[in-house]
């Protein structure tokens, strides 16, 4: 997302930064990405949930679009030794962000690995590569863990960007090896799924935009995962940009694609109008609480307001909580740890029936 401007200022400013200390990182955390990878075990199948899943008072008159969550940027990410500003965070193990700090979204940055064929998990080889999950499917464990503990939890939102290229002649493999290892963390009931969303409608836009997204209840104590590419790769995984039938994941689009349901729209600070507008039509729109890391670390808070008065649903941040050399965080104002839409939510709403009690 902020890549380019990171790297440059990095090469800029290589040599200052080489001495800075690192942030103290999490304890339990895994090997630097740039570090050989143990293959993991052979993919199994996973096992199916028991008991019967808790339901809210509103569970059947309110939708997954009609809540706001708090989610992190870079979910896995520990804070090299040096490197430009934009990488000066670091975040606790997934299952401690879920829950301790409210966080209902998650994002992981794949990238394949050759001799495992497994997916792994880091921002950027040598420069920015520690990690508190390496392995695609032990970061999807952790979550399904949590989950499985707290089923009364509201849909969790997983965002991946793949940060592999995309080739033709690989890519339905991939997408066929990425799916496979999250229906072997996750069986497919407890994914909300495009099709699911479509239903009978001609268009997944169609669905979302009159009909309308799945129920809380439908959906509580689920995962739904949307992609964060906008190029060939998202072209191909959405059928040469038609539709999303059959796959696994929602991915981010333009707003008359008629695969549209979940976009991602990172400005909230220029863009706060056009998100709303997007949200009232009925999609889920991921956006930025945080101006920048530098603007975070200067108690920056001028975009949190238009983020959260937005209305996106899914609000990213890099710091879920306070750390010791910044006062700033965010977190979503009367959430328990989500709450009512500001934009869509009907007035009879309240964060409690959204969810509570974790």
């Amino acid at each position: 997302m902020r890549l380019l401007a990171s790297l440059a200022l990095f090469f800029g400013a290589l040599c200052a930064c080489a001495s800075e200390p690192a942030a103290p990182a999490p304890s339990d955390t895994a090997d630097a990405g740039d570090e050989p990878l143990d293959c993991p075990p052979a993919l199994a199948s996973p096992k199916p949930r028991t008991g019967a899943t808790p339901k809210g008072p509103l569970d059947d008159v309110l939708h997954v679009n009609q809540l706001q969550a708090k989610a992190t940027h870079n979910s896995y990410h520990l804070r090299p030794q040096g490197g430009v500003v934009d990488w000066r965070y670091s975040h606790a193990p997934l299952t401690t962000q879920l829950q301790d700090q409210g966080v209902r979204g998650v994002e992981l940055d794949l990238r394949f690995d050759e001799t495992c064929g497994r997916f792994q998990v880091f921002h950027l080889p040598l420069l920015d590569p520690n990690t508190t999950c390496k392995v695609f499917t032990d970061c999807l464990a952790a979550i399904r863990t949590w989950s499985d503990a707290h089923p009364a939890h509201h849909v969790l939102f997983i965002h991946i960007e793949p940060k592999d290229g995309y080739e033709p002649a690989t890519g339905e493999a991939r997408f066929a090896a990425l799916e496979r290892e999250v229906l072997s963390v996750f069986p497919r009931e407890l994914v909300v799924t495009p099709d699911e969303v479509k239903g009978s409608a001609p268009t997944l836009r169609h669905a979302v935009t009159t009909k309308g997204w799945p129920t809380l209840g439908q959906t509580r104590g689920r995962v739904l995962f949307y992609i964060d590419r906008s190029d060939a790769w998202r072209d191909a995984y959405a059928h040469g940009r038609k539709d999303l039938d059959g796959r696994l994941m929602f991915t981010d689009a333009d707003e008359a694609d008629p695969f549209a349901a979940v976009l991602v729209r990172n400005g909230a600070l220029s863009d706060k109008d056009t998100i709303s507008a997007l949200v009232k039509k009925g999609f889920i729109v991921r956006t930025f609480a945080d101006k920048s890391v530098e603007g975070a670390l200067a108690n920056d808070r001028s975009q949190i307001a238009p983020a959260l008065e937005s209305g996106a649903q899914i609000v990213s941040t890099d710091f879920p909580a306070k750390v010791p050399e910044t006062e700033y965080f965010f977190a979503i104002p009367g959430g328990s740890p989500s709450r009512c839409n500001p934009v869509t939510a009907p007035a009879d709403c309240t964060s409690a029936a959204v969810e509570s009690g974790i």
